[in-house]
């Protein structure tokens, strides 16, 4: 029998309880309202890379999936949670600069941990996809800065992000790290621990 792939184009498959369950993007976005295009796009891609990752010895599970997240985006949480089901299972964490504030803006990181009980993928987003123009648009938001049309380059920009991150391949988008170790839920990866991880933020920041 041929092993079952772990992604294919919009699909990502993946056993709960035995049972593979073969979840589409387009599912994806019908969990969601409003403009979560990017976070859902962003989300979503991230999870075929851990798929792909945690994949190399049978098809990968919900069954012990623990996630870890520097993304504080509701698209991005949903996105992960419609795969994995981390969410809903109370197995999905986010760690955030004190600077954050849950929104979408320079003091974050398109990084994710998933961990399956043998071991953990670390996913990241390759750092130059974001251009410094989206952080410097996404921090002005609902500050005294933000200009009439601030809100409608957001959405723009969204949209472009979501198409990029489908126009190549994954492995160009993104860069996937294995550890031989598991987190348990509530654990933090080493890297976060450290006391310098939120400091190369300050990069994707406007000079003063």
């Amino acid at each position: 029998m041929n092993p079952i792939d772990p992604m294919d184009a919009t699909v990502v498959r993946i056993k709960d309880q035995g049972e593979v369950k073969e979840l589409t993007y387009n599912g994806a976005m019908t969990k969601h309202i409003g403009t979560l295009w990017w976070g859902t796009a962003v989300g979503y891609r991230a999870m075929q890379a851990a798929a792909q990752a945690l994949s190399s010895d049978g098809l990968w599970s919900r069954d012990d999936l623990y996630v870890v997240s520097a993304h504080p985006g509701p698209g991005v949480r949903d996105a992960v949670d419609y795969v994995t089901g981390a969410a809903a299972k109370d197995r999905y964490k986010v760690v955030l600069d004190d600077k954050c504030g849950m929104k979408c803006n320079s003091a974050m990181k398109f990084e994710w941990w998933v961990s399956d009980g043998r071991r953990t993928a670390f996913v990241r987003l390759r750092e130059d996809f974001v251009p410094r123009a989206f952080y410097e648009l996404s921090d002005r938001l609902g500050t005294d800065d933000e200009s009439e049309e601030d809100t409608r380059q957001f959405e723009i920009s969204k949209v472009t992000l979501s198409t990029r991150i489908w126009s190549s391949p994954l492995e160009r988008n993104f860069t996937v790290e294995m550890f031989d170790s598991a987190l348990k839920p509530g654990e933090l990866p080493t890297d976060m621990q450290r006391a310098d991880y939120w400091d190369d933020i300050v990069t994707k920041k406007p000079a003063a």
